[in-house]
């Protein structure tokens, strides 16, 4: 860019030799006036006038239309943030609140019913990707209104009889570069044009209007890529958070998630000696479904009704829950439930002398090992026996071995005698099973045997469950009535779970050392006990029920977010002031005294806006350039379009050839009569 400075020597010597003669309206050129405002050609057709108020409207849709895009976005993005902010994770409402956070939290999706799955679209992105798009499309309405300021510059010099006005007007070489530059505002156009400019002593001085588009139309591609790589900022940093959100409850009935005990199963009991579904034949002897469910439980079946699982925070403690197949991972709630815990501790070491000759009187247990006799040999079977008052159960009837029918104080005594025949005999020797701290006897070769003694407790309990970690939470436990838990043992002394317990701690014992196997004895039993008996059990309505939905919030860093919205506002005001500067231009209005409106009065063009229709399209030049010639000339340069200022004819002079014309280079030729563009 040059600074002011005064004209350089063949500028100046043009002004001195040169003549001002009053310019007349051009109908082959941009319109042009003299001071009086009066036409000295074709009078019957063009007259200049004094502007309207109209006139000055001229860019005020341009500028409307940024300022919907721009703005409109502005106010929406930010619209949105703050309306759909997430409190609970943000830490608040507002800006304040998001910036402390460091980005809006904002759920985006609708208010989900319960057990439906909430789907999120990050609109904000959409927006930043849509007025990144649009403001693309707005640069050239942007230069439009630049075109506006240049045009009106361009009249007023070129009215002014002042010699340092005339020299303020573009060369034409000035002039194509601004056509191209007003017109498309490419880079390339940008990059040609300032090649040109930075040729300081090769070129004729630039004139105002050149500098200022130059510099606006750089500055309106800088701000037009500055709002894409915003959004492509923003898109890099804006990401998506997974929580649970809050959804409306179905109605009564909806939650079966508790645990209460079937009443009807022993309401017609008759066999009032025993606990419920206990007696000397078996046990549930009239309900095979009681049986098959506690079966289904402690396979952890998918299709059981029950499941039982361990608490590790409750001290292995075992509880009842809902099965596999029930969906909980979008409800919290308080539910009532049963629970068993179990204190077992190894007698091996006890008690004395191995093999079948084992005697655990002396450990409290005087009832193991309990041998059978088959053909006159002794044997020692898998056997979980209950034992009260020094009495010992489980052998025959179940808790009917007991002098009182079965009857048990809560917590149960329990005396576990657990063997397993191994096939091998010496190498057992070689296992971690034969060294002194091991739980079983490995004698006679060829067996393992657990003695064990525990003691369970069955306890009322008030559960609580989150589905964020799927994690229960014993709130409240009350220890069993010694009833309920005489009920609850019989399956276990009918030996109903002996297998299972059998199967599931054998290569614990022969793994582990003392400490583990009573541990993992612990909570296999619990476990155990509990599960055998839940076909005593039904499902019951939860309370404090919470439905939520998995779904994702939007994280949108407030950096980001605010450079956008920043430059959006000041691209808003660069529209502004560049329409604002040209509000004040002095315009000119063209009657175009042949075409009338429909209300008989002529049709009037702004001078303004005829300039600004020569500095952005290519096609008023290519109508001065190949003339029509057939009278109408004069009209078609005041048309309402640039495209109806072109005569189009059909013949073959109407065509344009080109190619190398001889003398006159390169050029185009209009066909028929041998017209130049450089004659």
């Amino acid at each position: 860019m040059d600074p002011p400075s005064s004209p350089q020597p063949d500028e100046a010597t043009a002004l001195r030799s040169s003549s001002v003669s009053p310019v007349a309206v051009a109908p082959t050129g941009p319109p042009e006036s003299d001071g009086n405002h009066k036409s000295s050609i074709s009078e019957s057709e063009l007259r200049i006038t004094d502007g309207s108020p109209r006139g000055k409207l001229l860019g005020f849709v341009p500028t409307v239309f940024v300022l919907f895009i721009t703005l409109g976005f502005a106010f929406l993005i930010m619209g949105w943030l703050l309306t759909r902010q997430y409190e609970p994770i943000q830490g608040g409402t507002g800006l304040g609140a998001a910036v402390r956070n460091g980005s809006f939290i904002v759920y985006e999706g609708g208010a989900p019913e319960a057990g439906q799955k909430a789907t999120v679209n990050l609109r904000v992105l959409t927006f930043s990707a849509l007025v990144s798009h649009l403001i693309s499309d707005t640069s050239s309405v942007l230069m439009t209104l630049v075109a506006y300021r240049a045009g009106s510059q361009w009249l007023h010099n070129s009215g002014a009889e002042d010699r340092m006005a005339i020299m303020q007007n573009p060369t034409p070489l000035q002039y194509g570069l601004l056509v191209r530059l007003l017109g498309s505002s490419s880079i390339m156009s940008i990059y040609e044009t300032g090649r040109y400019a930075i040729r300081r002593r090769k070129r004729p001085r630039l004139p105002r209007l050149f500098k200022e588009a130059f510099a606006l139309a750089i500055a309106i591609w800088i701000m037009s890529r500055a709002v894409g790589a915003a959004d492509l900022y923003l898109h890099t940093a804006a990401r998506s958070i997974l929580v649970d959100l809050p959804a409306r409850n179905k109605g009564p009935g909806s939650y079966p998630y508790a645990v209460a005990f079937n009443e009807t199963l022993c309401e017609n009991w008759q066999w009032h000696r025993y606990p419920c579904q206990s007696n000397e034949d078996s046990w549930s002897q009239e309900h095979p479904e009681v049986v098959e469910s506690g079966y289904l439980a402690i396979a952890n079946r998918s299709n059981s009704k029950f499941q039982v699982i361990t608490l590790a925070d409750a001290s292995d403690a075992a509880i009842i829950v809902p099965g596999a197949g029930v969906d909980l991972s979008s409800t919290s709630f308080t539910a009532q439930t049963f629970s068993t815990s179990a204190e077992c501790r190894s007698l091996f070491h006890e008690c004395e002398g191995r093999a079948n000759g084992v005697n655990c009187a002396q450990a409290g247990y005087p009832g193991l090992a309990y041998n059978e006799t088959a053909d006159g040999v002794f044997s020692v079977n898998s056997y979980i026996f209950g034992v009260v008052d020094g009495q010992q159960a489980g052998m025959t009837y179940g808790p009917a071995d007991l002098k009182n029918g079965g009857y048990t104080p809560n917590p149960v005594n329990l005396a576990l005698q657990i063997r397993w025949k191994t096939h091998r005999r010496s190498e057992l020797l070689n296992f971690t099973v034969a060294s002194p701290d091991a739980a079983v006897d490995i004698l006679p070769p060829g067996f393992m045997t657990l003695y064990a003694g525990c003691s369970v407790t069955f306890s009322n309990v008030t559960v609580q469950y989150a589905p964020m970690d799927n994690s229960w939470k014993i709130l409240r436990e009350e220890q069993s009535s010694g009833n309920f838990t005489s009920i609850m043992w019989a399956p276990t002394l009918w030996q109903e779970g002996t297998d299972q317990l059998q199967s599931d701690m054998k290569s614990i014992v022969m793994t582990e050392m003392i400490p583990t196997v009573e541990a993992a004895l612990n909570q296999h039993l619990a476990r155990m006990m509990l599960g055998i008996a839940v076909g005593l059990f039904q499902p019951a309505e939860a309370t404090d029920v919470k439905q939520t939905v998995l779904t994702l919030l939007g994280q949108y860093p407030v950096g980001p977010v605010m450079i956008l919205i920043g430059l959006l506002f000041i691209y808003a005001i660069l529209a502004v002031t560049i329409f604002t500067s040209s509000w004040f231009t002095k315009d000119e209005i063209i009657v175009v005294l042949k075409n009338k409106r429909k209300d008989g009065t002529p049709e009037e063009q702004s001078a303004v806006d005829l300039t600004r229709r020569w500095l952005v399209d290519p096609l008023p030049l290519v109508a001065t350039a190949f003339p029509g010639e057939d009278g109408e000339d004069i009209g078609r340069s005041v048309a309402d379009s640039a495209v109806d200022m072109v005569y189009d004819g059909n013949g073959p002079d109407g065509r344009l050839g080109i190619g190398l014309q001889g003398r006159r280079g390169f050029s185009l030729r209009k066909g028929g009569n041998e017209r130049f563009l450089d004659e």
